[in-house]
């Protein structure tokens, strides 16, 4: 190490850069972000119109663009009315469901009664009456469940123009880089010295080297908790062990949810159904599921994207700390990110 305060700085100014990023420009620039990867995947395409049909690079950026959204937004759509009904379904078996929870949930209520009253004398009633609160009415579950999809449902509606407002940024900036992206460079190539132009491009071979990286660890990831839980479901006996593994894999895999969305309210069902066998296997799933993620997550990560293991756990868990779960993507990438130039600077 050439300066050891070079490093100190870096790193205090790379701190300084996520937090801005993710604080101030993320929420911003995202669409426009999201735009500039959509329209470079519409650029192979728009440059085989220009040059081998002779179709001008607007007309091809409209029309491409155009095409990639409809199919993007209309996996997305598909995607949503699938989970629409899905809720639709839940709820439409919902009564039935909480009518076979009345016997146990009222004998889960007589055992914490019988609990409360061997605590000291002190505590012993008012543990009793919020207990009773609890379980009053046996609506509990009915009420929580009921509640949440309300709320669930009044926050997408309450979100539906500021998702249109996105959705039409996002479509209109991926069309006017893909329309102007020959003037966007010259003025980049023109404001930009070439010492600079030299370094972001070997930045931005580095980085695309390392976030594939990434991209490959979370892939190595999704199979381990493939793997795991339809070996375990297949143990369990469930049908469609298979297909239900492959959801699992895949919410896992998605940083606001986790295999425990699915497998933890499942096994609390289970038990209330007097299901115990299936409810310990389903818990014990996640158990195993989870410890080995959290296990296997830095080492991957760390092999793929070069960083070491204890780094890449300390990005993890900051940014989910300072950040919340999508701080557990952008603070490992951020830090992939000062570590390439860092690495380019104390290379020249």
């Amino acid at each position: 190490m050439k300066n050891p305060w070079r490093l100190i700085g870096y790193a205090i100014c790379g701190v300084v850069g996520i937090w801005v990023t993710v604080k101030l420009l993320l929420p911003v620039g995202l669409p426009f972000l999201l735009g500039y990867g959509l329209s470079a995947l519409a650029e192979p395409p728009v440059r085989a119109l220009k040059e081998r049909l002779g179709v001008p690079r607007r007309l091809a950026a409209f029309f491409v663009v155009l095409l990639l959204s409809a199919a993007v937004f209309g996996i997305l759509f598909l995607l949503g009315k699938l989970l629409f009904t899905q809720v639709q379904e839940l709820a439409a078996r919902l009564p039935s469901l909480l009518a076979s929870l009345e016997a146990p949930l009222a004998k889960l209520h007589g055992g914490l009664l019988r609990l409360a009253a061997k605590l000291p004398q002190s505590v012993a009633p008012a543990a009793a009456e919020w207990i009773d609160r609890l379980f009053a009415g046996g609506s509990v579950v009915a009420g929580t469940v009921s509640e949440w999809l309300l709320g669930f449902a009044g926050n997408v509606i309450s979100f539906v123009p500021d998702i249109v407002l996105f959705l039409l940024t996002l479509i209109l900036s991926a069309y006017f880089f893909s329309a102007e992206r020959a003037q966007l460079f010259r003025t980049a190539r023109r404001l930009l010295p070439e010492q600079w132009r030299k370094k972001l491009l070997a930045v931005k071979v580095r980085l695309r080297s390392a976030l594939g990286g990434y991209c490959k660890a979370q892939g190595y990831l999704l199979l381990v908790t493939l793997a795991i839980v339809a070996v375990g479901l297949l143990l369990l006996r469930r049908h469609n062990a298979l297909l239900i593994a492959l959801l699992i894999a895949v919410v896992d895999a998605l940083p606001v949810f986790g295999a425990g969305t699915i497998l933890i309210p499942w096994g609390i069902i289970s038990f209330l159904r007097g299901q115990t066998g299936q409810a310990i296997g389903l818990l014990l799933l996640y158990a195993v599921a989870s410890l080995t993620r959290t296990c296997l997550e830095p080492r991957f990560l760390g092999r793929q994207i070069g960083l070491n293991p204890l780094l890449t756990l300390v990005s993890l868990y900051a940014g989910f700390r300072l950040f919340g779960v999508i701080g557990m993507i952008l603070v490992p990438v951020g830090v992939i990110l000062l570590k390439q130039i860092y690495e380019l600077v104390e290379s020249t």
